[in-house]
């Protein structure tokens, strides 16, 4: 929806009937007051309207949100600024805002009306409640500008916008214990993280070629003038591989969501390496991400924002079957009897 170019009838019917009274007073009167004032009404219209097309190339439109991050049930600020490069002003700019979750894919509309300054810039806080977890995209694509009289309102199509990812919220509602959760516990021979190596070292050998470079001790190598191997030995690490489901009514989506964050929390602070995937309808695969992290999980859970819900709750179990049948086990937070759960698969 764009705001289009307008002329106010009502506006300029009432102009007219002033106009007509001041005409009649000075035929009758002669009055020097009222011819000037006649003048003035004759000559102001023009002045008003080809201002009003000067002012329109000179005002800018920007939004932006207060937050990049926000928390669901919490109020946030969108800041919409009027910037009139003109040395004159309007009273009534309107700024048509539309609002956008593409996760959940619903958006609105509203228009609201805010002065240009004189010369000057012209800010307006506009307060959110986020009654929903997702990504919200702030978009401002048309304005119109009205002239001072008030008889025509001239459009201007612009693109602006901003974006705001809602976080779950802190919960603190029914979560099993990690003893219970470490039965979704798999192994895994090494993490993809750089810098993690779930290895020991056994014993130091000479190189021999094929050998990794990552694997070599320098230090000792320096020392001996020739280059020495750490000879490592496997050690399987647990990981926690959580698997969040995103199909069925958004409502419980958004308990889901809500769930899965407070718990991927919980397990952060007690140090656990976790796999976080999620079926995408949009790539028709598996997102995977590692979280190490509470940055790692609210970029996770950004990211996630990128896809839509999908209708069939049960979707995800089946693909994991066929998909990923190399695990033993996994965390599986989804909706059971209309409310978020937190259950442990284990496959055959």
């Amino acid at each position: 929806m764009y705001l289009k170019t307008k002329i106010h009838i009502l506006r300029i019917i009432g102009y007219l009937i002033q106009f007509g009274i001041i005409f009649i007073c000075y035929w009758f009167l002669r009055n020097h007051f009222l011819f000037m004032a006649l003048l003035i009404d004759i000559i102001a219209p023009f002045i008003s309207v080809v201002l009003l097309f000067v002012m329109r190339n000179m005002i800018q439109i920007k939004i932006r949100s207060t937050e990049m991050y926000e928390r669901r049930l919490s109020t946030s600020y969108i800041e919409i600024s009027v910037i009139n490069k003109a040395y004159f002003m309007s009273f009534d700019v309107c700024v048509n805002l539309s609002a956008a979750n593409s996760f959940y894919n619903s958006k609105g509309s509203t228009i609201i009306s805010v002065p240009a300054r004189f010369h000057g810039t012209y800010k307006q806080l506009i307060p959110v409640e986020y009654t929903r977890n997702g990504r919200y995209r702030y978009e401002i694509n048309s304005f119109t500008v009205r002239d001072f009289l008030g008889f025509v309102s001239l459009a201007k199509k612009i693109e602006v916008y901003d974006e705001i990812s809602v976080l779950p919220e802190d919960s603190v509602g029914e979560m099993k214990s990690l003893s219970d959760l470490s039965l979704g516990m798999t192994e895994s021979e090494e993490t993809k993280k750089k810098g993690h190596d779930f290895s020991d070292v056994s014993d130091v050998r000479k190189y021999i070629p094929g050998d990794k470079l990552m694997s070599i001790h320098w230090k000792l190598s320096a020392k001996r003038d020739i280059l020495m191997v750490k000879d490592r030995v496997s050690m399987s690490d647990q990981q926690m591989v959580m698997v969040i489901e995103l199909g069925g009514d958004p409502v419980i989506v958004d308990q889901i969501l809500t769930l899965a964050y407070n718990t991927a929390k919980m397990l952060i602070k007690d140090g656990v390496y976790m796999r976080l995937l999620f079926w995408s309808d949009k790539g028709f695969e598996f997102r995977e991400r590692e979280i190490m992290n509470l940055d790692d999980l609210n970029f996770s859970f950004t990211d996630m924002y990128f896809e839509t819900i999908y209708e069939d709750s049960d979707k995800t179990l089946e693909l994991m079957r066929s998909i990923h049948p190399e695990l033993k086990s996994y965390v599986h937070v989804t909706n059971k009897d209309g409310a978020a759960y937190v259950e442990i698969i284990e496959q055959e």
